[in-house]
């Protein structure tokens, strides 16, 4: 399906907005630049997709006894999750940031419970019996940086990297598999040898 990473992250979404008492807008898809003029506090932001190697060579499927299509292109999605503070003057900051660091603990807690999602926690045309995995990625300092220094006017935040795998963008190329028509059979001449006449 061609809005495979889409469900996905929609999927992200809804989870974290199931599990985080919290109004639902201010949870959302949306790069750093955005978040905080949008009064957004927990923000997801996909920032890499990589083909999920050992899947790239899966067979064709059977869509019928005459037609196949081709595989799927199985991608590992990569989401920055940052938290931003309170936008309060009353509220201290120091107040401020150890709620969004609070928040963020939140949003990891939720994400630990849901580490396999299946069935109705699904989001958009995901099959019945698919599955996606969330898992906590590890992040250098300096690819943190990386990404953050993308918006040179945006103040960094606390953010965390997961991954969502595999997520499965469906291709629309059929085959159909041509019919056998004849047979040819190749028979090597088998030579017989001379019999060895006794001496």
């Amino acid at each position: 399906m061609s809005t495979a990473i889409a469900d996905a992250s929609e999927t992200l979404v809804a989870l974290l907005r199931g599990g985080l008492e919290m109004p639902d807008e201010q949870i959302a898809l949306i790069s750093p630049a955005e978040a905080q003029a949008a009064n957004v506090r927990l923000g997801l932001f996909l920032y890499s997709m990589t083909p999920v190697a050992e899947m790239r060579n899966d067979p064709e499927r059977a869509l019928s006894l005459t037609e196949t299509v081709l595989p799927p292109l199985p991608l590992d999605l990569y989401y920055l999750i940052t938290a931003y503070p309170l936008r309060s003057d009353i509220v201290p900051p120091m107040d401020r940031t150890l709620d969004a660091h609070a928040l963020l603990g939140a949003a990891m807690r939720v994400l630990h419970d849901n580490g396999i999602v299946t069935g109705s926690k699904l989001q958009g045309a995901f099959a019945p019996d698919e599955e996606l995995r969330v898992t906590f990625q590890p992040i250098t300092v300096e690819d943190l940086t990386r990404i953050w220094s993308v918006f040179p006017n945006t103040a960094f935040q606390p953010s965390v990297s997961y991954l969502l795998t595999p997520v499965k963008v469906g291709s629309t190329v059929g085959t159909t598999p041509r019919r056998v028509v004849e047979r040819q059979v190749d028979l090597d001449a088998i030579e017989r040898r001379p019999e060895v006449l006794e001496r």
